[in-house]
């Protein structure tokens, strides 16, 4: 049985509709008869309609297994109740058979009742529930012997519905646990049937007794036997068209009406009412006109008798000339020239306006009798609630061919989404905000080794957790992880209502094992092509360094010219080399840092100077603001160096001629990743330059990066240098960032701890 959250809050709903329908149908004919039968059949539904609400209610506080235990509660009171008020009339002692009925009701009562204390897991030698459910057997057992006795009293309809419940009852000790209420839930409509088919009985009792009582009960009981058979015709259909064919005929032909029409409001106007089907002598023949060729309305304005028959909800009899000659408008717009008295009789169910019946005679002598207004009106009741079953049936129909075209349009929908997700390359796992796998592709079942009937939530969380590892970068950044014998990469990223709630989430990853390998490789290579450049060129700027001092004796001013440029040109090899090294320590995660106090002030200091010359070269200005106590950072003096040369080797590559260079520190208190207080050094080297766009400023952090700018392309570079102090910079535990805008310069600041940190 389902959770009362979902299910069973559909199962007391069904109880309680079915159970309403019942009591409303039989008190009205107890209202109406003040029968006995129909008493018992109102206290037997209005009893289940209250044990439904209350189990409702109830059964919300329970586990599973004792919401059970309720569901089965109702269900054996139901049965038990329905035996007594349907199959009482049947036994010459009553009082004995409500006893034996109570019984019947006590015994599995008693049984669910203990299941609802102890729990289904009780441990007794044999299961609670099927206790329960055995003893649900008897009020059935009871209930089919009672009908086969005085089966010739009741229907089949009566018999369907006591013996389903045991058949989902047998299929419950089976082992269905469903199967006992949905077996209950499908024999509710047979008991509906059972006391709408006794109404209908009684009401064609009724409108047999009226026509015995008229003025011509005796000529006519022919006619009134082809009258109920067309009563019962017409509830038996609800195709709107059919049943106002026959509602038109069937009247018009009880009273000897000449010609009968039958009015429905046009949509949803009350004033305008469209003529839907037609009955009548027409020259030498009885005509049926159900499907009218064009649709004739009118507005109750200009006929007052027939809307004074609707609001009042009473029948008029127009007999007198005055009073049915405004009918002679509608005739001519119907092409049938004629007049005479006009019987006006409104349709309605529960005090709800359908429309009406006019029904007329031609000739002024013919006029309607009292008599026959109360069969009229009998037969119309009868039939209205077939008309306005018709009608409600032909709007569900309508809406559900309209509700099935959308459901095709989604399901092509969905199909097309499916095919789209199916044809990305990336993995893609759709998730629910309680862990549900809501879609999944063939790459992501491919990439996590496991169909997707089979992603459960551990799964699901485990994935989560991968990703979320990278939660403190910028929107994009894809995570890299270890999946098994994989290198996937992906990121995730939540789905949101246009209020804002979170529905679920979307996790894209792709398995780059491949190309991560690639790229291993590639960085053990360069790092060792580097290593094998860096020896040599080490000794070519010393011996070069040994020229240009002499020390291998005299060099003429030309020779010392060459030296300097080829001790110039060495010492960029060199420094590209470092980067190459860096790069390749970056991709591989293997960035050493050996930390240790270093006096930031004078690094700085050096590396100004070494630009020095190049910068005068190039005609910039190039300036230092450093405190005199600036205090000592901690980090590797190595690596700060290469991150104070990149910066300055980036202003000067990016700063025009004329320019300015300006490169300060200061120390800051600034908050470490933990969120506590500390003490940072902050570098900044400010130019003239051309500046960053907004949108790049995020971008040119990257390996390789380089601006479309004319200036940048001028200036060449590989794109490597802000790469490697970012990565320096995190390596420390410090950042970086830019200050910029186009055609105003830039201002590159990088922070590191300092020593008493």
């Amino acid at each position: 049985m389902p959770a009362p959250a979902d299910g069973g809050i559909a199962f007391y709903l069904a109880c309680a509709f079915f159970g309403l329908a019942m009591l409303g149908m039989a008190a009205r004919e107890w209202r109406r008869l003040r029968a006995d039968d129909y008493a018992r059949l109102s206290l037997a539904a209005g009893t289940f309609t209250l044990t439904s609400v209350v189990g409702l209610v109830v059964a919300q506080f329970l586990a599973e297994g004792q919401a059970l235990c309720v569901a089965l509660i109702v269900e054996a009171m139901a049965l038990a109740l329905f035996a007594w008020g349907f199959m009482l009339r049947g036994f010459a002692a009553r009082r004995r058979a409500s006893i034996l009925v109570g019984i019947g009701l006590a015994v599995p009562v008693s049984l669910l009742a203990l299941c609802l204390a102890l729990g289904p897991d009780a441990d007794l030698p044999l299961s609670v529930t099927t206790l329960a459910l055995a003893g649900m057997l008897l009020p059935n057992i009871l209930a089919l012997t009672l009908w086969i006795r005085y089966r010739h009293q009741t229907s089949t309809w009566l018999g369907a519905g006591f013996a389903l419940p045991a058949v989902g009852l047998g299929a419950g000790l089976a082992g269905i646990e469903w199967a006992p209420l949905l077996a209950f839930l499908g024999s509710l409509p047979l008991f509906t049937v059972e006391v709408y088919r006794t109404v209908l009985a009684d009401l064609g009792a009724y409108g047999h007794e009226l026509q015995t009582v008229s003025e011509r009960a005796l000529q006519q009981t022919q006619d009134m036997a082809f009258l109920l058979e067309v009563g019962q015709a017409v509830t038996a259909s609800l195709d709107l068209s059919v049943v106002l064919e026959r509602v038109s005929e069937a009247v018009a032909r009880a009273v000897d009406a000449d010609w009968a029409y039958v009015l429905l409001p046009a949509d949803d106007d009350t004033e305008v009412l469209t003529v839907a089907a037609r009955y009548g002598w027409w020259g030498r023949r009885w005509e049926q006109e159900g499907q009218l060729p064009r649709q004739i309305s009118i507005r109750l304005e200009n006929y007052s008798l027939v809307r004074h028959a609707i609001q009042r909800q009473r029948q008029v009899l127009a007999n007198r000339p005055e009073e049915y000659e405004q009918f002679e408008a509608l005739h001519k717009l119907l092409s049938r020239p004629q007049s005479g008295p006009t019987l006006i009789q409104p349709i309605y169910v529960q005090e709800r306006p359908l429309g009406a019946v006019l029904l007329g005679r031609v000739g002024a002598q013919r006029e309607f009798k009292e008599a026959e207004g109360r069969l009229c009106q009998a037969l119309v009741s009868q039939v209205a609630t077939a008309i306005d079953n018709a009608r409600l049936y032909h709007s569900l129909d309508k809406q559900a061919r309209r509700l099935a075209s959308l459901l095709r349009v989604r399901e092509e929908e969905v199909a097309q989404r499916q095919a789209i997700l199916e044809s990305i390359a990336d993995g893609v796992v759709v998730v629910s905000d309680d862990e549900e796998v809501v879609m999944a592709n063939a790459v992501a079942e491919r990439i996590l080794g496991m169909p997707r009937d089979r992603l459960a939530g551990r799964t699901i969380r485990r994935l989560y957790a991968e990703l979320l590892r990278t939660g403190r970068q910028r929107q994009g950044d894809r995570a890299m992880f270890t999946w098994g014998d994989k290198e996937v990469t992906g990121s995730m990223a939540p789905v949101r209502m246009p209020d804002g709630s979170v529905l679920g989430y979307v996790a894209v990853f792709r398995d780059v094992t491949r190309e991560r390998q690639a790229e291993l490789a590639k960085a053990v290579f360069i790092e060792t092509v580097s290593h094998e450049l860096r020896t040599p060129l080490t000794s070519i700027k010393g011996y070069v360094e040994l020229l240009v001092a002499g020390a291998v004796g005299s060099v003429t001013p030309q020779q010392r010219h060459f030296l300097q440029i080829a001790d110039k040109n060495t010492e960029r090899m060199v420094s590209l080399v470092n980067n190459l090294i860096a790069v390749a320590e970056m991709e591989r995660g293997t960035i050493k840092v050996e930390p240790r106090p270093v006096d930031l002030a004078n690094l700085v200091a050096e590396a100004v100077q070494a630009v020095q010359e190049d910068a005068a070269a190039a005609e910039l200005t190039l300036t230092v603001n450093l405190p005199a106590d600036l205090a000592a950072a901690w980090g590797d003096p190595q690596h700060l160096r290469q991150v104070v040369d990149n910066v300055l080797d980036n202003a000067l590559h990016y700063t025009p001629s004329g320019g300015r260079i300006t490169v300060w520190a200061a120390e800051a208190h600034l908050e470490d990743d933990g969120g506590s207080p500390s003490s940072y050094l902050v570098v900044s080297v400010r130019d003239t330059g051309v500046g960053i766009p907004a949108a790049e400023q995020e971008l040119i952090f990257e390996r390789f990066y380089r601006s479309d700018n004319p200036l940048s392309i001028e200036a060449g570079g590989t794109g490597m240098g802000l790469a490697i102090v970012k990565s320096l910079v995190e390596a420390h535990g410090g950042r970086v960032w830019v200050d910029s805008e186009p055609g105003q310069g830039s201002t590159f600041s990088f922070t590191v701890p300092t020593s008493t940190s």
